[in-house]
């Protein structure tokens, strides 16, 4: 009994990661929350969870669009971030900025130690993914921890740069197309339920 309450309480520390993208990442994230937060869902168990979205420091629209989308969130519930790259950024500049995001994401996986990362593509979220791995490989996230990544719902035949890196290495990469589901069948971890959005 003392074991079991020990180890919600230890679960409920640790929150749940969101990872925001600029634009259509952000409304799919969105209608994911929603979905997954409704009081009705009874098998979201994310309702009773810390949840902290991350969104980059130069993204303006992510946080507000959440805010308008789950009215109960709150201000402190998102995390400003480094962005790993910017849209037109030079490839050179962007090994800077990426790897100044990948020792920030290193830093709040390590501090928080979130028992979900959720993602659906923005270039935002590789270096939490892969940080939540490495954590995860040595032993300071949770052993039930997992990496979740919803691949962009306009990704119809071919996969997302983010989702071409993130596959070999997430729990559940979840795609909404039968095209992507049939070209990749052969990844166990890749799943397909059909139009999510």
């Amino acid at each position: 009994m003392c074991w079991t309450s020990k180890a919600s309480a230890e679960t409920s520390a640790h929150p749940i990661y969101v990872i925001l993208g600029s634009g259509g990442h952000t409304a799919e994230m969105c209608k994911i929350n929603q979905a997954l937060l409704q009081p009705s869902n009874p098998q979201s168990q994310m309702q009773n969870m810390p949840v902290r979205y991350i969104v980059a420091n130069s993204d303006d629209t992510s946080k507000r669009q959440m805010l308008a989308a789950l009215p109960a969130t709150k201000d402190s519930d998102f995390i400003s971030v480094p962005r790993s790259r910017s849209v037109g950024q030079s490839w050179l500049s962007s090994a800077f900025t990426t790897l100044w995001a990948l020792l920030w994401s290193c830093w709040l996986i390590w501090r928080d130690r979130p028992q979900l990362v959720l993602c659906n593509g923005p270039g935002t979220c590789v270096p939490y993914c892969y940080a939540a791995y490495m954590w995860r490989l040595l032993g300071r996230l949770p052993a039930h921890s997992k990496i979740v990544f919803v691949e962009s719902y306009c990704r119809v035949e071919t996969l997302s740069l983010s989702g071409r890196l993130l596959l070999p290495l997430v729990d559940m990469f979840v795609v909404h197309w039968p095209a992507l589901a049939t070209r990749y069948s052969h990844k166990p971890n890749l799943l397909y339920f059909g139009r999510l959005l």
